[in-house]
């Protein structure tokens, strides 16, 4: 679906050199994919990490929440400045240990005393990159646990795998689909392939150190 940000996200991150493809790539559901959007290639200029939150912040600015609340760590630094954008509050979510081979971290919650800033708050779940839409899904139920009302994910790139429905809200937004297709890692035809996993973006490195600590 093209927004009416779009094009405008889609040069800064074009700018960036962010958006990476034909390669083979881990995403932290545990899922691979042939592409990814590098959020650390952005997040290097701050000028650009304002203007996409600003873009943000306007998209999501109807919304009117109370408190913004991303998954550490690239969804902190969006909610954070999207915040500032909107002169409201944010909180973050971070992992608990990892809990399985199938989750290369565990579940998002809240710590630091940020439960109690969300209790009986308007909340909107903001994140960078939604791959498959995991970390936000944990992020809402973190702050549902928390006594919290989440009205609506926001993210900047949407890669074309989730909905508001499958998120669990009833509202997404986002700034820009970019569609990249991904498969759970048993079904996965590069590595049926045999083609190398890139251990320098996404999470690669931690998929290969998982799978050596498995086998030892």
């Amino acid at each position: 679906m093209t927004t009416p940000w779009a094009e405008e996200t889609r040069a800064i991150l074009l700018e960036s050199n962010a958006l990476l493809s034909d390669d083979h790539f881990v995403y932290i559901s545990g899922h691979h994919g042939s592409g990814w959007v590098d959020k650390d290639a952005i997040f290097l200029r701050l000028e650009r990490v304002r203007r996409l939150t600003q873009l943000l912040a306007e998209a999501t600015g109807p919304i009117q929440p109370d408190i913004l609340c991303g998954p550490a760590v690239g969804g902190l630094i969006v909610a954070q400045w999207t915040a500032f954008a909107l002169g409201l509050p944010a909180v973050f979510a971070e992992h608990d240990v990892r809990r399985s081979l199938d989750e290369l971290r565990g579940p998002f919650s809240l710590h630091r005393g940020f439960e109690r800033q969300v209790a009986g708050r308007r909340v909107l779940v903001v994140d960078d990159i939604v791959n498959t839409g995991q970390s936000a899904v944990q992020t809402a139920a973190a702050v549902r646990s928390a006594g919290g009302t989440v009205l609506a994910v926001a993210a900047l790139v949407d890669r074309g795998n989730t909905n508001a429905e499958k998120l669990g809200v009833p509202e997404y937004v986002y700034l820009l689909e970019h569609l990249i297709p991904n498969w759970p890692a048993a079904e996965c035809p590069l590595c049926q392939q045999q083609v190398p996993i890139n251990t320098h973006h996404a999470h690669g490195q931690e998929f290969v150190d998982a799978q050596q600590t498995q086998h030892t």
